[in-house]
């Protein structure tokens, strides 16, 4: 009588693993992928929580100070350089001329980011001068409105991900009449 030694797997069975292995390819590829938009989401949105957390530090600190009205060179925050606005948020650095704190300019959007979380490592871009998103931008800035009021506010879009024009991008808006922060999905133009 013969023994037969198989030494090895017959074509069926290799067939079948090839087969397995590549639907466990499709239904988890996808997922890796997504990996790395899933890091620029965290990292925006850890970014902008920060940026609140600031926010809310600010205006307890102009509350301890007194809290009445604008005031210039809040020296309890940061470098203690920061105004704020009427109503006691951040509002930007040499506001003189934002009728005491009642006024927005876009500039003021950008002192309050740098002001808020010094030492980040972001690039900020102005929205109304820039033609083209830079290669090196991380944060495009801008404002809505002159005159605080509850809707007048900074804006800040995380472009990291996808600097394209029109693509949808993670928004930070900052209200600083209210010190309101919302953080939604925005497509920039």
């Amino acid at each position: 009588m013969k023994i037969k030694n198989n030494l090895g797997f017959t074509i069926i069975e290799l067939i079948i693993v090839i087969v397995i292995l590549g639907i466990l390819s499709v239904t988890a590829l996808p997922k890796f992928l997504n990996m790395g938009q899933d890091a620029h989401d965290a990292k925006a949105k850890a970014i902008f929580a920060s940026f609140s957390s600031a926010v809310s530090m600010y205006h307890g600190c102009w509350q301890v100070k007194g809290g009445s009205g604008y005031m210039q060179d809040l020296n309890c925050y940061g470098d203690g350089d920061l105004d704020s606005s009427y109503t006691g948020f951040p509002l930007g650095l040499t506001t003189e001329s934002a009728k005491q704190g009642k006024d927005l300019k876009g500039s003021y959007c950008k002192d309050v980011w740098t002001g808020l979380l010094a030492g980040d490592d972001f690039v900020l871009e102005n929205h109304s001068g820039a033609s083209s998103f830079g290669s090196n931008t991380d944060i495009i800035y801008w404002y809505t409105e002159i005159s605080l009021s509850d809707t007048a506010h900074c804006y800040f879009n995380y472009i990291s991900d996808n600097r394209q024009k029109g693509a949808e991008n993670w928004q930070l808006k900052y209200f600083p009449a209210t010190g309101v922060t919302q953080v939604v999905r925005a497509t920039l133009t």
